[in-house]
């Protein structure tokens, strides 16, 4: 007689699934909590080349190097790395979004420790905040305003540098 083929259970198959995206969740929550680790501590024990009278500083910003005005991002390791020194005052003066960016970096630090150490009130407690605060939404959207802002402050007041920026001059050239 022909035996019947019997179908996998789709339990089985769940719970399967279940263990893949779990086991690829903690590599996620793995890596980020290292990569952060780094960050932080970098923040504490790196010192990148200080600001001259100036304010202007070593940067490797490809849209600085073209325009001579800064990107959004530009000032944030400056800014991290003078928190990890205590230095709260320079690191407004670098970039204003870095100090609450730190913060909430430490938050998101803790919170893939916990997660990683298997301790889910405060997971879950964090992931909640977020979700209803929009954090991510708010952050991008600050640190957004903030670059136009000082984008638009920097050409009134005429930065150093931004005259002699390759823009500048292949503007000139198309104008003249």
């Amino acid at each position: 007689m022909m035996e019947a083929k019997l179908e996998p259970d789709s339990i089985d198959d769940d719970e399967g699934l279940f263990d893949r995206e779990e086991k690829k969740s903690k590599r996620v929550a793995t890596a980020t909590f290292i990569a952060l680790t780094g960050v932080l501590l970098a923040s504490v024990f790196y010192s990148p080349s200080p600001a001259d009278a100036n304010g202007q500083y070593f940067t490797v910003c490809g849209f600085k190097a073209l325009s001579g005005l800064p990107c959004p991002g530009c000032g944030l390791t400056h800014s991290f790395c003078a928190i990890g020194k205590g230095d709260w005052r320079a690191a407004l003066a670098f970039n204003a979004v870095g100090p609450p960016l730190f913060l909430v970096s430490i938050l998101v630090w803790l919170r893939f420790l916990f997660a990683l150490t298997g301790v889910k009130g405060p997971v879950e407690l964090f992931d909640r905040r977020v979700n209803h605060l929009k954090v991510v939404r708010w952050f991008a959207l600050a640190l957004g305003v903030f670059g136009i802002v000082r984008i638009v402050y920097l050409v009134i007041w005429s930065p150093a540098g931004f005259h002699d920026s390759p823009l500048m001059h292949l503007m000139q050239r198309i104008l003249a």
